[in-house]
């Protein structure tokens, strides 16, 4: 999962490097679609899997940290925050899954 997650963080920033001309566009498509969306799923997948754990929310939001700082600045923290609730809500639907299914 750290692998996988590093690469969804990094992969459309390294792609933004090489190609310079969507920076802009990737770029929030980046933070605000592509990385929510697994923050989210992620998290579900993992909680139905293997039950809550809180340190699956932490290592979701955690990763993002090195992405933040070799692609971004400090103003992309928000982001880390975000992910960390959306982490959260899909750790909660996903025990909740996790319940139905054992019961």
């Amino acid at each position: 999962m750290i692998i996988i997650t590093l690469l969804i963080y990094n992969i459309i920033p390294i792609i933004n490097d090489i190609f310079s001309n969507s920076v802009y566009y990737t770029f929030l498509t980046d933070l605000w679609i592509i990385n929510s969306l697994y923050a989210l799923i992620s998290s579900i997948v993992m909680s139905k899997k293997y039950g809550f754990n809180i340190w699956i929310i932490l290592l979701i939001s955690i990763l993002f940290v090195p992405t933040m700082v070799i692609f971004y600045n400090t103003s992309a923290l928000i982001f880390m925050i975000a992910y960390l609730v959306l982490a959260l809500i899909g750790s909660l639907i996903g025990r909740f899954i996790y319940i139905k299914k054992n019961k």
